[in-house]
């Protein structure tokens, strides 16, 4: 009897696979109507937004193909440490020049250094869509992200808490998984769907700071430990 996981898995496969034969043979045909002099103004605008909407349903192939990866148990964990707040910090600051809402990132000195297990370029890519989710929600006020460990589970934890400024002092209350996120929202594609699924394969959580609100979340990775020599 196959295994569930690999049901969910070949099931994303497939459906990637029918969209993307499809979508490609379009997107390939608006951008030679796009290099057509001919079109006229009317033309050339709804040619240009289908090949937007088009690109979206690549992306979303694209992701279906990232959660079939993880389904398969496939990339989400590396064997060595991942500096967790030096990532947050550079996804703040390259969000500076790509978003209209302000974002800072604070951490404590002792923990600046703390390293999670995880693949770099999926650890980047789970920061960069719960700051983005959250920032959604958050409209036009500013949202701090704030590092640290907390150090009283068995297996130390690091926390990324996503809020208001100046509200993140409380870091015991912050580490409560009070309340479930909701990471199935729409507008965003499957980006939260994959930030959840990427953090549950590394043995973290995702959970939400309040019950009512969206605007405000943490995350948790176990801290990674050197294997014995």
């Amino acid at each position: 009897m196959q295994h569930p996981a690999q049901d969910e898995r070949e099931l994303l496969l497939l459906i990637a696979h029918e969209l993307r034969s499809p979508a490609s043979v379009v997107a390939g045909d608006l951008r030679l109507l796009l290099k057509e002099d001919s079109t006229s103004d009317r033309v050339r605008q709804m040619t240009e937004a289908a090949d937007r909407s088009c690109a979206r349903v690549l992306a979303l192939v694209r992701e279906l193909g990232d959660l079939a990866a993880l389904s398969s148990g496939n990339g989400a964990v590396a064997s060595s440490g991942v500096p967790l707040f030096s990532l947050c910090a550079e996804i703040v600051a390259d969000s500076a020049t790509s978003r209209e809402t302000a974002a800072t990132f604070c951490c404590a000195p002792e923990d600046e250094q703390t390293l999670v297990s995880g693949e770099p370029a999926r650890l980047r890519q789970v920061l960069t869509s719960v700051m983005y989710a959250t920032q959604r929600e958050r409209g036009t006020k500013p949202l701090c992200l704030y590092g640290f460990v907390h150090r009283e589970p068995a297996t130390p934890e690091a926390v990324v808490a996503f809020g208001d400024p100046g509200g993140m002092e409380a870091a015991e209350v912050l580490s409560r998984k009070e309340h479930t996120f909701d990471r199935w929202r729409g507008g965003i594609g499957l980006s939260m769907p994959i930030a959840f699924r990427t953090i549950e394969s590394c043995g973290g959580h995702l959970w939400s700071l309040s019950p009512i609100s969206r605007a405000a979340c943490a995350l948790s990775l176990p801290v990674w430990q050197a294997p014995v020599q």
